[in-house]
């Protein structure tokens, strides 16, 4: 059975696809390897329209963010290391790698090339794969500045509502903050002010967005940047703390 693709408000993206595999006959004296046909899935969002997306973010995203890509086993009914996907247009097949978690990143392709594009997996008419997509920061819990902060909202408004068609908003819900979790709830701005360095505790309390379900995970602490602090104001973070955007609606 094929499933629609869907993109809910927490930026994740579920692509349902589904294909048709193929055995070649072995020849009479060896055993010729089997082969899969990846075929397109009409079914899933259209790649023209992931391309147009992820060409935005690039572009206009000022290097701040990214999405990511991995296979959701939980949802998936073909065995991970079986599973075959490339981007297919009418000029060229764009194999996927995955990782042996099942990450991956998707590519970004010409304009004109991406209108005839489509992803395409070797799975069966009954087996469906299911990709989960998440939009990621590349600022570093060390890197990370009140200034850096409010320049990850600034451009992340710009893009929802200035910069990406009507059509690609819902996969970019609006950024309410930038997020860090870690497993000790020990989190610190601290900063300069007139010859004196100046710490302050942030307060924990945001959910975490990894918790399994029954468990209340990992420390968080939310800054949205419309705090008073400085620009220069910089975290401090225990060494295993993770930055991740609050979306509206989380």
């Amino acid at each position: 059975m094929h499933s629609k693709a869907l993109f809910h408000a927490a930026a994740l993206v579920a692509l349902t696809l589904a294909g048709a595999a193929h055995a070649q006959t072995p020849e009479p004296t060896k055993l010729a390897p089997v082969t899969t046909e990846l075929k397109r899935n009409k079914d899933a969002l259209p790649y023209k329209q992931i391309n147009e997306f992820l060409t935005k973010l690039d572009r206009y995203g000022e290097g701040l963010f990214r999405m990511d890509f991995k296979i959701d086993t939980t949802r998936t009914t073909m065995p991970l290391e079986q599973l075959r996907m490339v981007v297919r247009s009418d000029e060229a097949d764009h194999p996927i790698k995955l990782d042996p978690k099942g990450g991956f990143q998707l590519p970004m392709l010409p304009e004109a090339e991406a209108k005839t594009a489509d992803l395409a997996t070797n799975a069966l008419a009954e087996q469906k794969v299911s990709i989960a997509g998440s939009l990621e920061l590349n600022t570093k819990p060390n890197e990370l500045d009140m200034a850096k902060v409010r320049q990850i909202v600034r451009v992340g408004f710009k893009l929802r509502d200035e910069l990406l068609p009507w059509y690609l908003r819902w996969l970019f819900p609006r950024i309410e903050g930038v997020r860090v979790c870690a497993a000790t709830p020990a989190f610190e701005l601290e900063w300069r002010e007139n010859g004196q360095l100046l710490g302050l505790p942030l307060p924990v309390g945001e959910r975490d967005p990894k918790a399994k379900k029954g468990s209340t995970g990992r420390a968080c602490a939310l800054i949205t940047g419309q705090e008073r602090w400085p620009d220069a104001a910089r975290l401090l973070a225990p060494a295993d703390a993770e930055l991740s955007v609050k979306l509206q609606g989380q």
